[in-house]
Parts: structure tokens; sequence; C-alpha cells
């Protein structure tokens, strides 16, 4: 995977993270992440950057499965944040069954881990 690439290339240099942060133009955070494979480089210019820093070819680099790596984690992000809005949505309409009464803060987050464990259930069993 990329991440470990990077940190064997950085390391094969005698570099530390900081070092290498510094001379592709990237914060620390960034390089972090990368090497933590939390992310992968979407800049070409980076990529670019470190291909001509370690002297080798972008598409040794990042292979199909980071890219694969990094869509599906930005899937799961993206529908955790929709999860969100729907549970917060559904909690609006629940209130206003309550003729204009509400939902104590300690009623919200049963009903929240209610939602949010059927809606896990629910995606498991699609899986299968």
């Amino acid at each position: 995977m990329f991440a470990d690439l990077l940190k064997n290339l950085r390391l094969s240099r005698g570099l530390t993270q900081t070092e290498l942060a510094r001379i592709l133009g990237i914060s620390l955070r960034t390089l972090q992440n990368y090497e933590l494979g939390k992310v992968i480089p979407r800049d070409p210019k980076i990529l670019n950057r470190m291909s001509a820093y370690f002297h080798v070819p972008v598409r040794q680099l990042l292979k199909s499965d980071d890219y694969y790596h990094l869509l599906r984690t930005e899937a799961e992000t993206q529908l955790e944040e929709q999860d969100r809005a729907d549970l917060y949505r559904i909690i609006q309409e629940l209130t206003t069954l309550f003729a204009g009464g509400s939902l104590s803060r300690s009623d919200r987050e049963l009903f929240a881990q209610a939602v949010t464990e059927l809606l896990h259930e629910t995606r498991q069993s699609g899986d299968e």
C-alpha cells in the first residue's frame, strides 16, 4: 500500500517525517496521515514531487488498491454523515408528534442509539 511504500522510501533516505514534509511542501500532519494510511495524495503536484524526489514512477507509488481503499473510506464517511442527517430529521418529525412538546436529551440519545443499531443491522443483513 501507499502508506507502507512512502514510509519505506522516507526511511531509505534517512529522513524524518518533518524533513520529508518540508521537501514535499506539505504539512507534517498530512505526511503523518499518508503514512498512517488515512489518506492518499489527491493533488497531482504532490504525487509528481514524490515521484521525482524518490525517482519512482507515480504508478508505482499508487496502486489500484490504494484508490479502492480511499473510495471505500470516503463512502463510509458519507454514509455516516447521511445517517446523522436522517436521524436528526426523524427526531424532528417525532418531536412534532408530541404536539409542541419535546423529547428530553436522554430520550433523544436512547432513540438515536436504537435507530443507529437498526441501521447497522439493516446494512449487515443487506451485505449477506
